[in-house]
């Protein structure tokens, strides 16, 4: 996970302001600006709240108390399998690179901000188009809190096994801060790979590649935390892997003076019996939304997988809200509304209004890992899930063009045709009946050249 705000404008002559925990994202360039600028203010980014704005829709008459209670007691399982930080200890300042926004970028803000400028020089003779954007056009994620409760039916007479204890959660969420922040330092792969797994790692690890060319000393490295962590621990059948919990976190910056940066969802896995566990899915709350649902927990406060007889009469089910979400986002029907701050949707319409005319600039999303889904109160189920995305530009027929990504593509390189390739992260809510999908947590980024 990269800091909540640790993207930095590659542009070194202008220092702007960024969001929660995101990434980095779109497209950079170290170059000068030659010719018009792209600015937005991430105050006006879609989607975004620089506060994460936690919002609780009340607790019903029967429900004591909010969020997931768990039993106290240690159940054995091993502390954080992956390496200690030698050099910090937890709850010191550790940085999150940002990514969208946390590998991700350096938070200030709880809303990542894009700015790009490029320069487009056509080349009558070689037939050679230059693109350099100046700084990252793409968009990161932001914060919306949805509201959540306890207290649902309790569990059947034999109940599935807990998937840890909260006690063992703690343990792994803790230390997890520790190397992250290391990790973001050092902006080292290895390390990264020990907590992080799937999407979550492809957008961190994308991040430092494009930062170790636009901040080569890591000058906007800012260690970060989580706090008031609140545990969704499932049960799920003896031997059945992967074993999963979320935690709903705020994040919290720690540089001086210390500071709340957003807020949003970070999922664990553990892929096999003894593996370590590793952050895969880690998006930050959108707002505009509404609050969102209670997720169902049995009397022990264990929450409920959601299976297929809770989702009868849902307009979509959890095993097919990644196909829904990535045909919505190609511009078929749209199932399920596009939050309007993804990377990759960002770069294209960046770049479809600078690229001349007889160029293309498609984008392709792709389902890809598994859907995790909870059960919440009154119907519905609440899915975390990712998908990948396919960015390619190209110039008109027979013209060539250069683009400049930092880390990926090199401004002096004449290309036929360019792609990139992202990872976006969705925490979406199916309502009871046929209402749409609602997305209430995102995150995206670059996650390499392809």
């Amino acid at each position: 996970m990269s800091q909540p705000d640790s993207r930095q404008p590659a542009n070194a002559r202008e220092i702007f302001p960024y969001g929660p925990p995101g990434n980095h994202f779109g497209i950079a360039d170290t170059g000068a600006i030659q010719d018009e600028e792209w600015h937005h203010d991430d105050a006006s980014l879609p989607g975004h709240d620089p506060w994460g704005s936690l919002q609780e829709s009340g607790q019903a008459p029967d429900c004591p108390g909010q969020g997931v209670f768990m039993p106290a007691d240690d159940d054995g399982q091993p502390a954080w399998d992956g390496p200690p930080s030698s050099t910090q200890s937890y709850g010191t300042p550790a940085n999150r690179v940002a990514r969208h926004l946390p590998a991700r970028l350096t938070a200030t803000a709880a809303t990542l901000m894009c700015v790009a400028a490029i320069t487009l020089v056509m080349f009558p003779r070689n037939h050679t188009i230059r693109i350099s954007p100046a700084d990252n056009p793409a968009a990161a994620a932001s914060p919306h809190t949805p509201s959540i409760r306890s207290g649902g039916p309790a569990p059947s007479a034999e109940p599935e096994p807990p998937s840890l204890t909260k006690a063992a959660a703690e343990r792994i969420l803790a230390p997890y801060w520790q190397v992250n922040n290391a990790a973001n330092e050092s902006r080292s792969d290895t390390l990264l790979k020990t907590i992080e797994g799937g999407s979550s790692y492809g957008i961190d690890a994308g991040t430092y590649q494009m930062d170790r060319v636009t901040d080569p000393s890591n000058s906007h490295y800012v260690p970060f935390t989580a706090q008031n962590a609140t545990y969704y621990i499932p049960r799920q059948p003896s031997g059945a892997y992967p074993r999963w919990f979320v935690a709903r976190v705020t994040y919290a910056d720690l540089a001086t003076p210390q500071h709340a940066t957003g807020a949003g969802y970070v999922l664990f896995t553990q892929a096999a019996k003894n593996a370590s566990w590793k952050n895969v899915l880690e998006p930050y709350f959108l707002t505009g939304g509404g609050p969102g649902p209670f997720i169902e927990t049995g009397a022990d406060g264990y929450a409920i997988p959601a299976s297929s007889p809770d989702e009868t009469g849902l307009s979509v089910t959890a095993g097919q809200i990644q196909k829904v979400t990535a045909a919505s986002l190609d511009g078929n029907p749209a199932t399920v509304k596009n939050p309007g701050n993804l990377a990759d949707l960002r770069d294209e319409a960046y770049f479809a209004g600078k690229l001349p005319a007889g160029s293309t600039d498609t984008d392709k999303h792709t389902a890809t890992g598994r859907v995790f889904a909870l059960k919440t109160v009154g119907g519905g189920v609440l899915t975390f899930y990712a998908i990948s995305a396919q960015l390619t530009l190209a110039p008109p027929t027979g013209q060539t063009f250069q683009v400049g990504i930092p880390g990926y593509y090199s401004s002096s390189q004449t290309l036929t045709s360019a792609t990139i390739g992202y990872a976006e992260q969705f925490a979406t809510y199916i309502p009871p009946g046929q209402a749409s999908p609602q997305i209430l947590a995102d995150a995206s980024g670059i996650t390499g050249r392809e």
